[in-house]
C-alpha cells in the first residue's frame, strides 16, 4: 500500500491530466532534442546520467509533459529510488493496482530516477526489455561509471546513454536572461561578461542567485555533501565520508595535481587499497575527474601520473579561492570532458583529445610567447596533430597554432 501511495503522489497527472510547470520547467537544455529524438525513434532503454542538480529529473518531466499531449496520462509512470523499493516489477504491480492498467499488456512509459540506488537494476531492466515490448523505459542516475559499466555488461544492444553535463555558458546566458541565443557569435561580448558568474553557477536552480555565499553553500550542501554523505554510502557500504571529504579538500585546492596514491595513503593513514577504492567512489560519483597521460594506444596508457581535477570547476570554487591559472585550466577540462594530457621527455601539454587528435594548452595570461608553444608544437609534430592555446588574450594564430580566448572557447570549443 505504501508503494501505491507513493506512486499517486509522484504521478499527479494521473488525476489532473497535467504536470506542474515547477517540475517541467519551460527552459529546455540543449541536450533535450537529442533525448527526445532517441526516446521517440527507438525502443531501446534510454539512460540519462550526470552530476546532481544538472537537471536530469527536469528533462524527464519535460518528456512526460510532451507525452501528455498525445498519450493517456495513466500510461506514464514515474518513480524515484530516493523513495526506496527494491524491485521494478513490484513497482509496476503497484501501478496496475493504482491505475487499473495492466502493465504486462498495455502500453506503458516507465521513467525511473536515481536508478543506481537499485541493486541489480540492469538485470531487471534487461528482463523487462526482453519480455515486454509494450514498455518504453527511461532511467536516470546521478553517477556515470557504474551506470555505464552495468549497462554495457547487461544491456548490450538494448540501450542508448546520454550524459547531461552542467550548464554551458550559452545555456547559462539563455536561462538567466530568458532569451534564446540562435547565433552565439552575435552575443559573444554579452555572454563573455557573464564568465565569472557562470563558472560558479553552472546549475539551473542557482543561475539568478546574487549572493556568492549562498551559491557556495548550495554547491557544497546540495551537490557535494549530498553525494559524499548520501549517494556514495548508499551505494558503497565501506565508504568513509571523512576520508572522502579529506581527499576532496586536497583535490579542490590543487586542481591538476599529479595523483600519488602512496603519499596520499600515508597522509591519511589508510591502506593503498582503501585509498584507491575511495578515489573510485569520487570518480564514480562525478566529484572528480582523473586525466591520464596520453599514449597512442589506450592499452598502453600509464596507470601512474594521473592528474586530478574537479569534475566541475564550481565544485572547487565552492570550497576555495583559486588562482587564475587553475581556474582557466579547470574550466577547459570541464568543457573538453578531459581524459588525457601529455608528458614525455620534458615536454607537456595540458589536454589531448583523441578524435580528432588535438593538443590543447591553457594559459591565463593575455600574451603567449614562444616557450608557451613548445609542448603543443612538439606533440603536433610527433603525432601529426593540430594544436591550440586557450588564454586570456585576443584570437589569433602563431605558426599554425590557434590562439583562442577562454570565453570564445567556452561558447564554441574549437577542437
Amino acid at each position: 500500500m505504501q508503494t501505491e501511495d507513493s506512486l499517486v503522489t509522484l504521478n499527479q497527472w494521473w488525476t489532473s491530466g497535467a504536470i506542474p510547470e515547477t517540475l517541467a520547467r519551460r527552459y529546455r537544455r540543449r541536450v533535450f532534442p537529442e533525448v527526445r529524438r532517441l526516446f521517440t525513434s527507438h525502443r531501446q532503454i534510454l539512460l540519462l546520467t550526470g552530476l546532481r542538480r544538472v537537471g536530469k529529473s527536469t528533462i524527464v518531466y519535460q518528456l512526460i509533459s510532451d507525452l501528455l499531449k498525445e498519450e493517456d496520462p495513466r500510461s506514464l509512470l514515474y518513480y524515484t529510488f530516493d523513495a526506496g523499493a527494491a524491485d521494478i516489477v513490484a513497482i509496476l504491480d503497484a501501478y496496475t493496482k493504482a491505475t487499473g492498467r495492466d502493465w504486462r499488456n498495455e502500453r506503458v512509459f516507465l521513467f525511473l530516477d536515481e536508478i543506481q540506488k537499485l541493486e541489480g537494476w540492469s538485470g531487471q531492466l534487461k528482463m523487462l526489455y526482453d519480455s515486454f515490448a509494450n514498455l518504453r523505459v527511461v532511467a536516470s542516475g546521478s553517477a556515470s561509471l557504474r551506470l555505464h559499466k552495468e549497462a554495457l555488461d547487461s544491456l548490450a544492444g538494448r540501450h542508448f546513454s546520454l550524459d547531461v553535463p552542467p550548464l554551458s555558458i550559452v545555456e547559462f546566458y539563455e536561462l538567466k536572461h530568458g532569451k534564446e541565443v540562435d547565433r552565439a557569435e552575435l552575443y559573444a561580448s554579452r555572454i563573455g561578461s557573464e564568465l565569472d558568474r557562470y563558472l560558479r553557477r553552472p546549475f539551473p536552480e542557482i543561475v539568478g542567485w546574487e549572493e556568492e555565499r549562498d551559491v557556495r553553500e548550495y554547491v557544497r550542501e546540495q551537490v557535494v555533501s549530498k553525494v559524499v554523505r548520501g549517494d556514495i554510502p548508499d551505494t558503497f557500504s565501506k565508504a568513509n565520508h571523512a576520508l572522502l571529504e579529506g581527499l576532496l579538500s586536497v583535490f579542490y585546492s590543487r586542481p591538476g595535481m599529479i595523483l600519488s596514491v602512496d603519499s596520499l595513503a600515508r597522509e591519511f593513514r589508510v591502506s593503498k587499497t582503501t585509498l584507491e577504492n575511495h578515489l573510485f567512489f569520487l570518480e564514480f560519483s562525478m566529484l572528480i575527474r582523473l586525466v591520464r597521460n596520453f599514449r597512442p594506444s589506450r592499452m598502453s596508457e600509464s596507470r601512474k601520473l594521473k592528474k586530478v581535477y574537479p569534475y566541475c570547476l564550481a565544485l572547487a570554487l565552492s570550497h576555495n579561492s583559486l588562482e587564475k591559472g587553475l581556474v582557466y585550466e579547470s574550466a577547459v577540462a570541464d568543457i573538453l570532458d578531459a581524459k588525457n594530457y601529455w608528458r614525455a621527455g620534458g615536454n607537456e601539454v595540458d589536454f589531448i583529445l583523441r578524435e580528432p587528435l588535438r593538443a590543447v594548452e591553457v594559459k591565463s595570461g593575455e600574451r603567449v610567447d614562444s616557450r608557451d608553444l613548445d609542448g603543443v608544437r612538439r606533440f603536433a609534430e610527433k603525432f601529426a596533430a593540430k594544436g591550440l592555446v586557450v588564454y586570456a588574450g585576443p584570437a589569433g594564430e602563431v605558426r599554425g597554432i590557434a590562439l583562442v580566448p577562454l570565453t570564445d572557447f567556452l561558447i564554441r570549443p574549437m577542437v
